[in-house]
């Protein structure tokens, strides 16, 4: 009873640490316990219980050196919509017209950042068509929100 009972509770173990490491399904390693779960809590509150968490990490997307951004990035069905959440404050990322952070069918691959002289922080999410082939979208903070600034 007693190897019973210690067996029960190494599998449940190794199965709340399973769920941690698949909490995002392109896991980032340097993201703090507290970001992961207001990231997980804002895949939920923006996406619904459909919504699953793909990428989460904190930036300086408005500020070079001022890491106050958490970028989310998350999925329903085929479809990934992205967030900046800044000071209390969710700022969608939509490409033209749509929703989406990136174009329906393509498939999330990864998020950049390029600075540039006097201007603020440029996101960039890297994304893959069914082909495979590499796209990008731009979007940067205009003092209000996060614009779409190339394809």
């Amino acid at each position: 009873m007693q190897k019973l009972l210690s067996s029960l509770l190494c599998a449940g173990l190794l199965l709340l640490a399973a769920l941690a490491v698949s909490a995002q399904q392109i896991p980032n390693k340097k993201l703090s316990q507290s970001d992961l779960e207001a990231a997980q809590a804002e895949t939920k509150s923006a996406g619904g219980n459909q919504a699953t968490l793909v990428y989460a990490t904190r930036l300086d997307a408005v500020q070079k050196g001022a890491f106050d951004s958490l970028v989310v990035i998350y999925a329903k069905g085929n479809d990934y919509y992205a967030m900046v959440v800044r000071a209390g404050k969710r700022y969608m990322l939509k490409t033209a017209q749509k929703e989406q952070a990136i174009q329906t069918g393509d498939r999330f691959q990864r998020l950049g950042i390029k600075y540039e002289e006097g201007k603020a922080p440029l996101l960039r999410l890297f994304a893959t068509d069914n082909r495979g082939a590499l796209r990008n979208v731009d979007y940067r903070y205009n003092g209000l929100d996060f614009v779409p600034e190339g394809q």
